[in-house]
């Protein structure tokens, strides 16, 4: 059976604002989405790929065809030709060339949108642009602009299966893609002007041989700010239960989120601590990969 890796990501709390480039007049808008009748804040995918393409530019180990920044991209191979699968960007993320439907690689990468915990409450900040702050535009009088914002915590989830990896070290590459994940910092997309620290806070793991996650969205606040993984310990109950304790690892450096004991009764591992727990799922990886 093939070796799956599931992973539910919660970031800290911060106030995020003006995650893309775009305006509602002279609002900067946050992404925003409807769940269970209210209103929610979003990040895309698009831009959490994006960031651990910045992740791996830190990475000696790896081999990049599209390198990233702020002078723009720089490709190495445009046309993916024969051996292609030798930068991990290909192999892992994925491509399609536009023009030839032939050439293209499903990413064995995947990753959901970032949900933010609590609804957007429509906080918004109003300023002035003083005459001459952009070089571009004329004018004698402060411009009047505003930027949503919103003082949350995002999470989203990943799935990847390392057998898929094209590469023969496929664990080199399993490794690298995860101390991406562990290490993600700016989630902006493309007109990130806000830091807000993407890296993980909590984190839920799961290696596997089930082909279903089963773990998305597990993290529940309320409007205290209080955690839960109730819906998690809910799927790990009764004598065939949905997820199986022994295949999760729960990293965090929160104090207090409900449900938490109760997994440890249940014997999953709980780690203090993000990166403990990622280097917890590596041995496991390993392990199965030898």
């Amino acid at each position: 059976m093939s070796l799956h890796v599931f992973g539910t990501i919660l970031t800290a709390r911060a106030i995020a604002a003006n995650n893309r480039g775009e305006n509602e007049g002279n609002a900067t808008t946050l992404q925003k989405v409807i769940r269970d009748g209210d209103l929610f804040s979003t990040v895309s995918s698009e831009s959490i790929r994006y960031s651990i393409r910045e992740s791996w530019l830190e990475d000696e180990n790896v081999k990049l065809n599209r390198i990233v920044s702020h002078r723009g991209s720089e490709w190495k191979d445009r046309e993916f030709k024969k051996g292609w699968e030798k930068y991990i960007d290909n192999d892992v993320l994925g491509f399609m060339h536009a023009k030839k439907e032939t050439v293209s690689r499903r990413g064995i990468l995947e990753i959901s949108r970032a949900v933010s915990s609590t609804p957007w409450p429509g906080t918004i900040s109003s300023n002035f642009a003083s005459p001459g702050a952009n070089p571009g535009v004329t004018h004698t009088n402060p411009i009047p602009y505003a930027a949503e914002m919103h003082d949350t915590r995002y999470q989203f989830t990943f799935a990847m299966t390392p057998q898929a990896i094209e590469d023969k070290d496929k664990l080199a590459r399993t490794a690298s893609t995860l101390r991406a994940i562990q290490s993600l910092r700016r989630v902006g997309g493309n007109h990130g002007r806000y830091l807000y620290d993407f890296s993980p806070e909590a984190v839920i793991l799961r290696v596997t041989d089930d082909p279903a996650p089963r773990i998305m969205f597990c993290f529940d606040e309320n409007d205290r700010g209080e955690l839960s993984l109730a819906k998690l310990v809910r799927r790990k109950q009764g004598e065939e239960p949905d997820v199986n304790p022994l295949e999760v690892i729960v990293g965090t450096a929160i104090d207090g989120i409900a449900g938490e004991q109760e997994l440890k009764s249940l014997k999953a591992a709980v780690i203090p601590g993000v990166k403990a727990a990622f280097s917890e799922a590596m041995r496991r990886i390993k392990e199965r990969l030898a």
